[in-house]
């Protein structure tokens, strides 16, 4: 048969382990800072009900992984996690589950600098059920987003049309876009991931002097603010506005120039968090929004589950047509081919998808 790869990660945070009965994820251990767990290939990603502390039942954007097995713990929890009791949660009926979110705060224990290129995966009954195995749509939002976006939906402004200013600037904040997102490429895990401390204070020093760091986007907006500002279920908008403000930053160019409080269209949590304001804010900024089903995806383009309205979900294609995806749940990157029928349901009906002036995608 096929061989499963596994990846082994060591965990950055104490996690809950968790175990699913009657369509809900419930809590069965902590595990510490320090253990490793390994991630087999197969693991899917799922986006039940988990139950909270306080016994009540809530919802998570980032979702959770499937088939996880626990390795180790380290040397001072031995005694609450032997061998035995290891050995029984790694047997439990249907598997553990534990958040999408290991896959960044986890630091891989191979330690590599780059995120390994995904090959494409077979189509699943999952993916095939909404989507043509191009990645062509079976459902349409054209009526919905047309309402929302009218005349500027699919504009074709050619690049040679803009200022040369504009074509250097669009340009660069593009290809700053897929650098950070490829994943048919290797891709330096650096743009998404770097120590919590320093992610913190990152977002801390943005919001008191709009300084925007190069690197770690992913951890600065799903660790730093989503934390601090107690969204940490939902940090979909704002993981994908923080890779846009990086990109911007890194192409020499300031977010305050498209995105700001005189267009009421500010690139900060408080305004864009949701998804409905993150979409209006591009709209705002004069990014083109594109009907999936008429146009193929490039790599960098910000999508949208159904028409960008809230709650929803908003993600960034990552390669293949925008079969594969970067997100709050998948800094490595997911391949949507292999992903459960109810989370594409849920999260990744993309319906709508934006690109910055001047870039024009394919027809399919």
């Amino acid at each position: 048969g096929e061989t499963v790869q596994k990846q082994s990660l060591k965990i950055t945070t104490d996690m809950n382990v968790r175990y699913l009965k009657s369509d809900v994820l419930e809590a069965m251990t902590e595990l510490p800072t320090g253990s490793v767990v390994s991630l087999s290939d197969n693991s899917q990603l799922f986006n039940y009900d988990y139950r909270k502390s306080d016994g009540g039942l809530s919802r998570s954007s980032t979702g959770f992984l499937s088939h996880i097995i626990i390795v180790s713990v380290p040397s001072a929890f031995v005694t609450k996690f032997p061998d035995g009791k290891i050995k029984s949660l790694n047997e439990t009926t249907g598997g553990l589950y534990m958040s999408a979110s290991i896959s960044g705060t986890a630091t891989d224990a191979a330690g590599a600098a780059n995120y390994a290129v995904i090959s494409p995966a077979a189509p699943g009954d999952g993916f095939l059920a909404l989507y043509n195995a191009t990645g062509k749509p079976k459902f349409s939002y054209t009526k919905s987003i047309t309402k929302r976006f009218g005349t500027q939906m699919n504009k074709i402004i050619a690049l040679s049309s803009l200022s040369v200013d504009a074509q250097k600037k669009y340009t660069a904040i593009y290809s700053e876009l897929k650098k950070a997102v490829d994943r048919t490429v290797a891709a330096k895990k650096a743009y998404m991931i770097m120590d919590v401390s320093t992610a913190t204070q990152a977002s801390i020093n943005f919001e008191k002097t709009g300084a925007i760091l190069k690197t770690g986007a992913w951890t600065i907006a799903t660790r730093g603010t989503a934390v601090r500002h107690d969204f940490a279920n939902v940090p979909c908008a704002e993981t994908q506005s923080e890779i846009l403000r990086q990109a911007y930053t890194r192409a020499g160019y300031k977010v305050t120039d498209d995105f700001n409080g005189s267009n009421g269209n500010q690139l900060i949590w408080s305004n864009t968090a949701a998804v409905v304001n993150f979409s209006n804010a591009l709209y705002t900024a004069g990014w083109i929004p594109w009907d999936t089903t008429i146009y193929k995806p490039l790599v960098g383009a910000f999508l949208m589950n159904g028409s960008g309205i809230s709650p929803g979900h908003t993600y960034i294609s990552a390669g293949d047509d925008g079969r594969i995806i970067v997100d709050n749940g998948a800094p490595q990157g997911r391949d949507l081919r292999k992903t459960s029928q109810s989370s594409i349901n849920l999260l990744y009906q993309t319906g709508v998808f934006f690109l910055p002036p001047g870039i024009i995608p394919p027809k399919w």
